[in-house]
């Protein structure tokens, strides 16, 4: 059996990524577009995990270890690596309204037949790569 992924991006160029990304699932039927229409602000979307993890405390990120391979931490001024939060500090610069959530439109759409097994593990990559999953009701 197989399941409809149904998600919304800001960017053609995030759809993209996702859809190159779905390429190692046994995906049929994948899609990216502009809807004809703008997406109702009524349709229950499952947030991408940068918007719905950040907090007060800083952006949403990770250290990586410079070449060096030290074992400084994301705070440790005299790390070698650099913290890693893009994605969170894009989307604090599309928040005009100070709610959390980016503001811009969701302009491009992705759909994907999946496997009923992958179906979660889907969800979670295109959540993790800035997509807002559309929620079967």
């Amino acid at each position: 059996m197989s399941k409809q992924v149904q998600a919304y991006f800001h960017t053609e160029n995030e759809a993209e990524d996702v859809r190159i990304k779905l390429q190692a699932y046994p995906v049929d039927h994948i899609e990216v577009g502009a809807p004809p229409e703008a997406l109702d602000r009524g349709t229950p979307l499952l947030f991408p995990f940068a918007a719905a993890a950040g907090t007060a405390a800083g952006p949403v990120g990770g250290y990586v270890a410079g070449a060096t391979g030290t074992g400084a931490t994301a705070g440790d001024a005299s790390a070698t690596g650099a913290y890693i939060g893009f994605r969170s500090l894009d989307a604090d610069l599309h928040d005009h309204d100070g709610d959390g959530v980016d503001d811009r439109v969701l302009q491009y759409s992705l759909s994907a037949q999946v496997r009923d097994e992958d179906y979660e593990e889907v969800v979670h990559l295109i959540r993790r790569n800035g997509g807002h999953v559309a929620v079967d009701e």
